[in-house]
């Protein structure tokens, strides 16, 4: 007598049940990945805005002072009081700042660092330490860079001649570029903290009057206005993170975090 094996075969439905938890192990380990990745982008970035405030808490060390950021001309003209000596409420007519609000766009405010740093072996020595994935000079030229034009500004001659002039891009290697980017290959952007209010300014005597932050009594930049106030007169380094957006601050990551926009 012949016995016959019978197999059973696995039904629609439990096909269907095994491919869906297939999927469902597939979404999760996929979450856990994307998430452990995000985690590192951001541990990566965080680290970069590390040595970048060593690298400027560096250059002023070296410098003896902080470094000075302002405008040539006030909205609405007229020249704006600079601080000579860099404390609260001192003036000179013979002082300058290190960077000018006019010479560069926002978007290259990196990199206009990046040249002032480069004047203390201090702080070029912590910024080497920034891996080569997100410290990299791009070519330049002399009409774009990376398909953006080049501002009027920015000349190696005027830098030669004008030591207020930023320099484009250096004066020892015209047609090269230092900018720092995040791990989405942005550029990392920064917002600079604003000059000393003088003591007319910070008493409301000046018309019109600047926006004065009465907290620290520094007269507030056009970024701080549109990205977030600096605290302490500290400048602070922000990405745009995976969006690319400033204007979506959910994924911004920060050195710090600024103060609301007024």
């Amino acid at each position: 007598m012949r016995v016959r094996n019978h197999r059973r075969a696995f039904t629609l439905l439990e096909l269907v049940i095994v491919i869906g938890i297939i999927l469902i192990l597939m979404g999760l380990a996929l979450a856990v990945t994307s998430s452990v990745l995000a985690s590192n982008d951001r541990r990566t970035v965080e680290n970069t805005f590390k040595m970048l405030d060593q690298a400027l808490d560096s250059w002023q060390a070296q410098m003896g002072r902080e470094l000075t950021f302002g405008r040539r001309v006030v909205p609405g003209g007229g020249t704006p009081p600079i601080v000579a000596d860099f404390t609260l409420g001192a003036s000179g007519p013979t002082a300058s700042y290190d960077i000018y609000e006019e010479d560069f766009p926002t978007t290259y405010a990196i990199c206009v660092m990046l040249e002032k740093l480069s004047a203390s072996p201090d702080a070029m020595d912590v910024l080497s330490r920034i891996p080569g994935t997100s410290l990299r000079t791009v070519p330049v030229n002399g009409v774009t860079i990376l398909g953006e034009p080049v501002p009027a500004t920015w000349s190696s001659t005027s830098a030669q001649t004008d030591p207020n002039q930023m320099p484009f891009p250096t004066v020892a290697n015209p047609n090269a570029l230092r900018e720092i980017v995040d791990p989405w290959g942005r550029r990392i952007g920064i917002a600079f903290a604003g000059r000393r209010a003088t003591k007319a300014e910070l008493s409301s005597t000046v018309t019109p009057a600047p926006p004065v932050d009465v907290e620290d009594g520094s007269v507030r930049t056009s970024d701080e206005q549109s990205l977030g106030v600096c605290r302490n007169r500290r400048n602070y380094f922000m990405s745009a993170g995976p969006d690319g957006d400033f204007g979506t601050t959910a994924d911004n990551i920060y050195s710090y975090e600024p103060k609301p926009r007024p």
